[in-house]
């Protein structure tokens, strides 16, 4: 560098090295992260955790889906959707800054420096395909459309460009739609020169061309998936219209029930249907269907522009490390103030400061703007300035870049983003990962102990899933059929195919309505366990629901829903006997233990449940319960299990009784098979 003999094509070359350093200081010493819940959903999928490896990947185009499909088969042990992603992303900043020293060396250099800095952390740290899709989608702008005015665009970079623009679409095309509305401001631009310079037949073939080739392919592709996937009658054409319909409806807000009473009560929902789709609780297809969200959303009225939103986030907005970077090189870009009038780029440095603000006016008059959606959207903005703004910087300021100065500029630059972006790229490395928090680990002990047994399925309500991917290092494959028997009673892959599919296995089709009539169920709620009993109550007339507890797992509590089982038997020549009772959870559940008169090759898979009937009012109940073998983990049976110890005994766990079960109600032990039950001769000596 003394000696300045370091060529264009070897700072490119160094800056790639940069480039690798820090995603290597990134992955080892900043924890990433997965950034949503609907990231590990996907990596899920991706991994066959939902069952068979699949190109179905609901927000993911087929195309992409493929690619991961072809690499899951060939190397299965590999957690190739991050690693494909992380790769898409690397290769997006290698090519912007790749692209901007190939137009300055120097002023170049320290623009891409900066861009990686201040794109370790939302990027390759907080791991999440939106964010993904947008910056590939803006990398391929920048190949078709911010090279230098005069530069001559070479064909590797122009197919890059496309198949970048291509692959961001396929990624998630809402991004890709965002970030092509930011990146017009540099086709503006182009167009007004051309037109200044009457150049327009060198802009026809040079700008608008490839741009049109690349929305050629991403149109036909979103055309081939819609014939070759999505045909009518098919799961998936199924799927894409119901979570259509779920989009318009709970990404957007459901309308409250105090002001569209009458509205609902037309279309035969309750108070607590609303609350339900409040809480994302939906996985009822029989009572929250694509129709029922295309109803409600067809009397909601246009909520009035939530101006306080918009003041919340340009606040927020000012303190993004991202927006200030950004400004900071336009203030660059517009000194010396002397030169104003010489300035060529206006349309293509301002228009994405206008793109920001337009797209946020746009969320802002649905509901709040998603962090995510922030980031993206700030990324692509840095880009598209940085790329517009770096040839009139240069231009000014990169001959006063002398050996020393330059080297000086660099480190300044480097000190400078790193200090605004001190919280995103130093104070991590002094916390603790976020995979060995504390509810990471509650989390992944979780799911490794109710995965290990197929034979039950579990269900998470909305509140509890939140947060389920931080139990994961998004590098660690997640293990085949490993979400097989987990479900969430919310979220937008309630209704898909690999769910539905899954849930066939146990023959149910209905996550919600399944948890009360079968015994291979277990649900997993502190949050809305009370409102889910008045939900089905209130929806199927003429049972009586309740809920058991069977086990805990750390914080989380394991329960059952159970409702009045009808065609049982009565099996007099079995008995069984009620033997103690007592309370636990500092008087939260009443626990009664029992005994039951049969052989362990009787009991095998079979179920047990305590039956109860008021002899005064004839009322009955039943609650579920769990037979007395622990496994390795401390878990008690729901179903009995041969390869455990033999046992005779059981336990059941209920909430506080009012009552005591003396003679007032008859008592008996219920031993069910699927859907079959008998009452056994029971006797009780719960009270001496």
């Amino acid at each position: 560098m003394g000696k300045e003999k370091i060529s264009v094509r070897q700072m490119q070359c160094l800056f790639v090295a940069f480039h690798v350093v820090m995603v290597a200081y990134a992955v080892l010493f900043l924890h990433p992260f997965y950034g949503s819940n609907d990231e590990f959903t996907l990596a899920a999928i991706a991994s066959g955790a939902y069952g068979d490896y699949t190109q179905y990947f609901i927000y993911i185009h087929s195309g992409f889906g493929w690619i991961l499909k072809l690499f899951y088969t060939l190397v299965p042990g590999v957690n190739w959707y991050t690693f494909v992603m992380y790769g898409l992303i690397f290769t997006s900043l290698t090519a912007v800054g790749w692209t901007l020293i190939g137009r300055s060396k120097k002023t170049g250099t320290i623009l891409a420096v900066m861009l990686v800095l201040a794109c370790t952390q939302p990027l390759y740290v907080e791991f999440q395909y939106t964010k993904t899709a947008a910056v590939v989608t803006a990398a391929g702008y920048v190949l078709l459309l911010g090279r230098s005015r005069r530069g001559k665009k070479e064909p590797a970079a122009v197919s890059a460009g496309i198949l970048l623009l291509l692959l961001g679409s396929w990624i998630r095309f809402h991004a890709f739609g965002m970030v092509s509305l930011m990146a017009f401001g540099m086709w503006l631009s182009r167009a007004w020169l051309a037109w200044k310079d009457r150049d327009l037949r060198q802009f026809l073939l040079r700008d608008c061309g490839p741009c049109a080739l690349a929305f050629a392919l991403v149109f036909g592709s979103i055309f081939l998936e819609n014939v070759l996937v999505y045909t009518p009658g098919s799961p998936e054409a199924h799927y894409r219209e119901y979570d259509r319909a779920r989009q318009r409806l709970l990404d957007y807000g459901v309308p409250s029930w105090d002001e569209y009473q009458a509205e609902y009560e037309a279309l035969g929902l309750t108070r607590t249907d609303c609350i339900n789709l409040e809480n994302w609780l939906i996985a009822d297809p029989d009572r929250y269907t694509a129709e029922t969200f295309r109803s409600i959303v067809a009397f909601r009225r246009d909520r009035p522009f939530q101006w306080e939103y918009l003041v919340d986030y340009l606040v927020i907005l000012a303190t993004k490390p991202l927006l200030v970077l950004g400004f900071l090189v336009t203030v660059l870009w517009l000194l010396p103030l002397s030169s104003l009038k010489k300035k060529k780029n206006w349309i293509a440095v301002c228009y994405p400061y206008a793109a920001l603000l337009g797209i946020y006016f746009y969320f802002i008059k649905i509901d709040r703007v998603l962090p995510i959606v922030v980031t993206a959207c700030l990324v692509s903005f840095v880009i598209f300035v940085w790329s517009a703004a770096e040839e009139e910087i240069a231009l000014w300021w990169e001959e006063k870049l002398t050996v020393k100065r330059f080297t000086a500029a660099f480190l300044g630059v480097v000190i400078l983003t790193t200090g605004i972006c001190v919280r995103m790229l130093a104070t991590p490395v002094f916390q603790v990962p976020v995979q060995e928090s504390e509810p990471s680990v509650a989390y992944r002990t979780l799911y490794d102990t109710i995965s290990k047994k197929k034979d039950l399925y579990y269900a998470f309500d909305p509140f509890t899933n939140n947060g389920v991917e931080l139990g994961y290092s998004i590098f660690e494959k997640i293990p085949e059929d490993y979400l097989t028997n987990i479900f969430t009673l919310g979220g937008w892959e309630t209704e898909s195919p690999q769910v539905v599919s899954n849930l066939w296995v146990y023959e149910q089709r209905s996550l919600l309505t399944s948890l009360y009539q079968s015994d291979r169920a277990v649900l997993i709620s502190n949050t809305l366990l009370e409102h889910m009993l008045i939900h089905l109550q209130d929806t199927y007339d003429g049972i009586f629901i309740t809920y058991s507890k069977l086990n805990q797992i750390g914080d989380f509590d394991l329960f059952a829903l159970n409702y009045k089982m009808s065609g049982l038997k009565d099996a007099e020549e079995v008995t069984a006997s009620l033997d103690r009772t007592y309370t636990a959870e500092n008087g939260r559940y009443d626990v009664f233990e029992a005994t039951v008169n049969m052989t362990p090759e009787e009991l095998e898979g079979k179920s047990v449940f305590l039956w109860t009937e008021s002899v005064e009012s004839g009322k009955r109940r039943m609650y579920q319960g769990t037979w007395q073998q622990q496994d390795e983990d401390g878990l008690y049976s729901v179903l009995y299990d041969a390869g455990l110890p033999d046992t005779d005994q059981v336990r059941f766990m209920v909430p506080s009784l009012s009552y005591p079960l003396d003679d007032r109600y008859e008592v008996r032990v219920v031993i069910r098979e699927g859907d079959k039950g008998k009452k056994l001769s029971t006797e009780n000596r719960l009270y001496p």
